[in-house]
């Protein structure tokens, strides 16, 4: 598949804008609305379209895989962690008494789910693309 000089030059100047604004709604998740799935899927966005630009530049999708099985294991060991702190699983396992420290875990978490989200969507796509060739 030939590509577009524009499309190309396009995606080259938006790209560096899409992952920031992926990371701007992972890490503002807490406060605004987004979070790490909407996030993951803008930053998904932003690493698809480096399909578009050149088509060699295709993943393996059992590296992707892996590595979201291990960001999903990294996602439940932190949630784990609140119930040897706290005694339940999912609470924020940071002490609450000092308010800067009560948003880490929210961030932290949106954080571990937009990289599996993206790692995720990604992976999906890249086997829709080369089942396609």
């Amino acid at each position: 598949m030939k590509s577009s000089p524009i499309l190309v030059c396009i995606c080259r100047i938006l790209y560096p804008f899409i992952l920031l604004f992926g990371f701007y709604v992972i890490i503002n998740g807490h406060n605004t609305p987004g979070g790490g799935f909407q996030g993951g899927a803008i930053l998904a966005t932003a690493i698809l379209t480096t399909f578009l630009i050149d088509n060699e530049k295709m993943i393996n999708v059992k590296y992707l895989i892996r590595a979201e099985k291990i960001c999903f294991t990294g996602i439940l060991v932190v949630a784990s962690v609140s119930i040897f702190t706290r005694g339940n699983f999912f609470t924020n396992f940071v002490d609450l008494s000092n308010i800067n420290l009560k948003p880490i875990f929210l961030i932290l978490l949106n954080i571990m789910i937009g990289i599996k989200v993206a790692l995720g969507l990604v992976a999906i796509f890249s086997t829709f693309i080369d089942e396609g060739r």
